[in-house]
């Protein structure tokens, strides 16, 4: 009996819902990216795909930074910090260092810069030594540099980015030898998404060279920035509401985001009649792929736009009034003014910034109810089941945001790992491996 054909209509619903899945899915993720994280994202994204070009954020310039109570905030803001050497004191003070190589080992690290990197030569150290009344000794120098070296986090006294990377591999691994050259020959070529020719120079395929890659990415090429308090880093609110003579203009700042678009050397490449099959295959897959980033980053700011203006319309007495002002609102009433799901509404607000003429606030604060959105004092309260929870860990064994969502979850507070760690970094809290205190 012959097999029933599909109709033209239904076969083509199937196969372009096929088409639209991936893509649909890369928007919603795109969506649900938070501002601060957008450019790292973009820029990861591209690492692994070499058909597409990011153009990074040029900083703070004009718009949303316009307004004089914007200006003082930013201000107020800096904030001195402690220096990397004060916060490696901590750890010195646990080591058991002979009397002879205590004062070698603490000048280095007051050598360091706040990048974790001993930068300066040996004979500039050793000039120091001798400033110091210390024997102008480079066996004591070697040894005093090999223990900086020793310290946490790993990486720190490495003499340059690439040394600091080297010295937080492990020796043991299997791809040792693979990513010790791969940091040492071809970073500028990785930096410059040059994938083909990376490959090409380790003698791997691309899909080995991507699992490098990945394994690159556990690494700090700035391993003292995390201990060292830097000022606070500014916020950039995507959503921007200003008072004009009529009324108020809602709109979501470009400007000082990362760019996306085609590399237009792998378009030609991909129509090359002299090319390789199979590799033109690979960069047409790697092009409709990178169309769907560029597409979905549009898709983001236009959905913004939409929620933001919705939004503020409801939220008109805080605009004209100010905190404590603001009105009941649920993103089911948005979603459904918008017609679009509740859960597009909450990927949109998440992790975004607004600048009103009251200051700058997260997005979604300004929803107050409906079902899974009071989460004002939702958030608030999970914050500080976070915070007394790292406070309870053993110091010797610091709980990872894995094993963190697993203990939450224990308690009642079904949370991600990914937030949790949204929430541990707001709290200013480090990572474990940052967090564990050494016997």
């Amino acid at each position: 009996m012959a097999r029933p054909q599909l109709g033209f209509s239904q076969q083509g619903r199937m196969e372009q819902q096929q088409l639209l899945q991936p893509r649909m899915l890369q928007s919603i993720e795109v969506l649900a990216v938070p501002s601060a994280e957008l450019e790292s994202w973009l820029q990861a994204a591209a690492q692994e795909n070499e058909a597409l070009v990011v153009r990074p954020a040029p900083g703070p310039a004009g718009g949303w930074d316009a307004t004089e109570r914007h200006d003082e905030m930013l201000r107020n803001q800096a904030r001195e910090g402690r220096s990397l050497a004060e916060c490696l004191e901590d750890e010195l003070a646990m080591l058991d260092l002979a009397p002879e190589l205590e004062p070698w080992v603490r000048l280095c690290v007051r050598s360091l810069d706040d990048d974790g990197y001993l930068s300066i030569s040996d004979e500039e150290l050793l000039d120091a030594a001798e400033a110091e009344g210390l024997p102008r000794d480079a066996g004591a120098l070697g040894r005093a540099i090999a223990q900086v070296q020793r310290m946490e986090p790993r990486g720190v006294g490495g003499r340059d980015m690439v040394e600091a990377l080297l010295l937080q591999l492990d020796p043991a691994g299997d791809e040792y030898e693979l990513l010790c050259r791969l940091i040492e020959e071809f970073l500028g070529d990785l930096a410059a998404n040059r994938l083909p020719s990376v490959a090409r120079g380790m003698g791997v395929e691309l899909e080995e060279l991507r699992a490098l890659m990945q394994s690159l990415r556990g690494l700090e090429p700035r391993p003292g920035a995390g201990l060292v308090a830097r000022p606070t880093e500014t916020v950039r609110p995507e959503v921007v509401v200003e008072k004009t003579d009529a009324g108020f203009d809602v709109r979501v700042e470009h400007a000082n985001f990362p760019g996306v678009s085609i590399d237009p050397d792998v378009e030609d490449a991909s129509r090359d009649a002299e090319a390789d099959a199979a590799w033109k295959a690979h960069l047409r897959d790697r092009l409709e792929r990178a169309r769907w980033i560029v597409e979905a980053v549009e898709g983001r700011k236009a959905t913004l736009a939409r929620v933001a203006q919705v939004v503020f319309e409801r939220q008109r007495a805080f605009l004209e009034h100010g905190p404590g002002h603001k009105r009941p609102l649920a993103m089911s009433e948005v979603a459904d003014l918008l017609e679009l799901h509740v859960s597009t509404v909450s990927r949109a607000v998440a992790g975004k910034s607004v600048q009103t003429p009251w200051g700058i606030e997260p997005l979604r604060d300004f929803f107050q109810t409906g079902v899974g959105e009071g989460e004002g004092a939702a958030r608030d309260e999970v914050r500080e089941v976070v915070r007394r929870l790292f406070a309870e860990e053993d110091p010797r064994a610091p709980l990872s945001d894995d094993e963190a969502a697993s203990a939450l979850a224990a308690r009642g507070h079904k949370i991600a790992r990914r937030t949790v760690a949204k929430y541990r970094r707001e709290l200013g809290i480090a990572s474990s491996y940052r967090r564990k205190q050494h016997e």
